[in-house]
């Protein structure tokens, strides 16, 4: 469990890739807690992934809506690549920038770039939630870290093809 008084992880870290243990034993923020439940209620059954059709934003926890990011998965051959769909407008006022429609590489530098499509690689070759921590740096605010719970989306149930990140930051 990530512990937010000492800025540690108790037990596994999400960052390792292990899925072995029950991702919502490790779920500290609210807003994951609440969007891992609404995600897990949209399942159509225990082996199907929903879609992105099945989220429907009146629904959903208000509180929510801000923070939420929807990353849009498209793979071509062995290539993949990630890109904004929607970005919240907490996240948009905290990053002083709005990413909606633009693609990972056009945004972020290419180490920065290559974590955060490590852990998006993750969750989209195995259809498993996973925390993604990313420091940010100096960024002239009161937080530097940014806790995203990354829940797989796929239109067949099966194949992720779109990610909605849930954004904490301390």
């Amino acid at each position: 469990m990530y512990d937010l008084g000492t800025n540690h992880w108790h037990g596994h870290d999400p960052m390792d890739g292990d899925q072995s243990w029950p991702l919502e034993l490790e779920l500290c923020a609210s807003a994951h807690i609440a969007a891992y439940a609404y995600w897990q209620a949209r399942k159509p059954s225990m082996a199907l992934l929903p879609s992105r059709q099945d989220l429907d934003p009146l629904e959903m926890p208000r509180s929510l809506l801000p923070w939420i990011n929807l990353i849009e998965v498209h793979t071509t051959g062995l290539h993949r690549r990630y890109r904004h769909r929607l970005v919240g407008t907490g996240i948009v006022d905290m990053r002083n920038r709005d990413g909606t429609g633009r693609w990972f590489e056009e945004l972020y530098d290419e180490a920065r770039s290559a974590r955060v499509r490590r852990i998006l690689d993750l969750v989209v070759n195995d259809g498993h939630p996973r925390i993604l921590e990313d420091d940010l740096g100096n960024t002239g605010r009161s937080y530097r870290t940014l806790h995203s719970l990354v829940l797989p989306l796929a239109t067949d149930g099966v194949t992720v093809d779109m990610l909605m990140a849930i954004a904490h930051y301390d």
